[in-house]
């Protein structure tokens, strides 16, 4: 992947996937020296680490047997059992750990068959009851109100999690812990031994407000790009706060998911030159329907260039057009692979067959423009197949972090079962050099700029930021 661009500098673990903040952390807990029955997970060794507001996990499986996880949609279900007050006397026993307060489930519960594994996670109490506290607002899910996020997204032997720290939850000294799985009929798998750990005094995070003038761009920036999943068509259902985010940002071109197909390029182009007026105003490429939704591509009027046969680019649901440079066009491609499913799913697979097209199509290509760049709602929830299928056509992956510089999730809602991720990705060829990258969120911007609750009003997908700079 190309090195990492932010705008704030991390000081701490990362919510990436990638675990190389890591390293230099050697408190370990939870440590299984048992090996896990034939065929089942086989869980390892943890790592951890908290300041005053965040309790950080690092869990790794045993490499040498057992299937992969794939926490938020698999046959078995990884519990993390939580004292959240270190006290015994406070909670139940459960799973062998007196004091138990709370339970993070991945997958959550099945609705019908609570032993059986549904999908997402779900933060539950000892009986089995979603979680309750004061700081659980109605119609949010109780994880996502505790700040929990895990990384990655896809099917692995090693993942991080990141669970905050509320009052009267892991507010106190110690908290004490322990990971189970369960099989698909609820049998216990795999278990660890329960650590207790020491706890830094509770001190809630101050938010970190970005000025607007950390997002303004460099003379020597080529062209601007916005990658955006527009959930379900709000470019235009929401056209007040998604105009107002994308003229904030002034790009030069937009690669655009989850258009509808009754959304054509002329009311593309009026929602853009309201909110965005220029002389040269905006030109739209749409591409083809898959199902309900397509993918577009805008671009200012005075920088789109010509350049015959993209149509043979845009495969499956995806776009293609060509912005105008001094040194030559660039190809964008704007894509939107297939939803949903698991590691080894009929979803996964025909994500891995969509990719493997553009590859294919990308390669073609390239070998009359070496420049190109590749954006948009990749939906990595199964195998990471998908993107190193696209990776194999030449192209390199932006790592992008949120402008808080504490993670990489391009997705999350409040009110969904399924936890912050990152589903979004940008990719560009070699001949292209990103001198800014952002996962944009209003939450951690100037409110004097942007309302931080702009991020939400138009889409649950976060918009992605490059500046490039064209190799000459």
């Amino acid at each position: 992947m190309f090195p990492l661009l932010v705008l704030a500098a991390a000081d701490s673990i990362v919510m990436d996937g990638e675990f190389n903040d890591w390293k230099d952390v050697t408190s370990t807990i939870c440590v299984d020296t048992f090996d896990a029955a034939v065929g089942g997970p086989d869980l390892g060794v943890t790592k951890w680490t908290a300041d005053g507001d965040t309790l950080h996990l690092w869990l790794e499986l045993c490499a040498k047997d057992g299937p992969m996880l794939n926490l938020q949609a698999m046959d078995y279900r990884l519990l993390l059992l939580m004292d959240t007050d270190g006290r015994p006397q406070s909670g139940s026993n459960c799973h062998g750990l007196p004091g138990t307060e709370a339970i993070l489930s991945m997958p959550g519960p099945d609705r019908k068959d609570p032993n059986k594994p549904g999908m997402g996670s779900a933060l539950l109490k000892p009986d089995g009851k979603t979680y309750q506290a004061a700081w659980v607002a109605d119609g949010t899910q109780p994880a996502w109100a505790a700040g929990i996020t895990t990384a990655p997204a896809t099917s692995g032997r090693s993942f991080e999690f990141s669970v905050g720290r509320r009052s009267g939850f892991l507010s106190g000294k110690s908290a004490t812990l322990k990971w189970v799985v369960l099989d698909a009929a609820g049998g216990v798998i795999d278990e660890t031994p329960s650590s207790t750990i020491t706890l830094p005094k509770f001190a809630p995070a101050k938010p970190t407000m970005a000025p607007s003038s950390d997002f303004e761009r460099e003379v020597d920036v080529d062209f601007r790009l916005v990658n955006w999943n527009v959930e379900w068509g709000n470019l235009l259902d929401e056209r007040e706060p998604a105009g107002r985010l994308l003229a904030a940002l002034a790009p030069d071109a937009i690669l655009l998911q989850e258009m509808m197909t009754d959304q054509d390029e002329d009311q593309i182009v009026a929602m853009l030159e309201e909110a965005m007026p220029l002389t040269g105003g905006w030109k739209v490429q749409v591409g083809k329907a898959g199902g309900r939704i397509r993918c577009a591509v805008a671009i200012r009027g005075d920088r789109v260039a010509s350049v015959p046969g993209l149509s043979a680019v845009a495969t499956n649901r995806s776009a293609a057009a060509a912005i105008r440079t001094d040194s030559g066009p660039v190809i964008l491609i704007a894509t939107h692979l297939k939803c949903c499913g698991r590691d080894g799913s009929k979803e996964d697979i025909k994500r891995i067959t969509e990719a493997e097209e553009l590859r294919d199509a990308i390669a073609k290509k390239l070998k009359r423009s070496n420049r190109v760049i590749l954006a948009g709602d990749l939906n990595l929830v199964g195998s990471q197949i998908p993107l190193q299928r696209l990776e194999e056509s030449g192209l390199t992956t932006i790592d992008m972090r949120q402008p808080d510089g504490a993670t990489t999730a391009t997705w999350d809602n409040e009110s969904s079962s399924f936890l912050p991720g990152r589903l979004d990705y940008v990719l560009h060829s070699r001949q292209l050099t990103p001198t800014m990258a952002v996962v944009f969120d209003t939450q951690d911007v100037d409110p004097s700029w942007l309302p931080n609750s702009l991020r939400r009003e138009a889409s649950d997908h976060l918009p992605l930021v490059v500046d490039f700079k064209v190799n000459r």
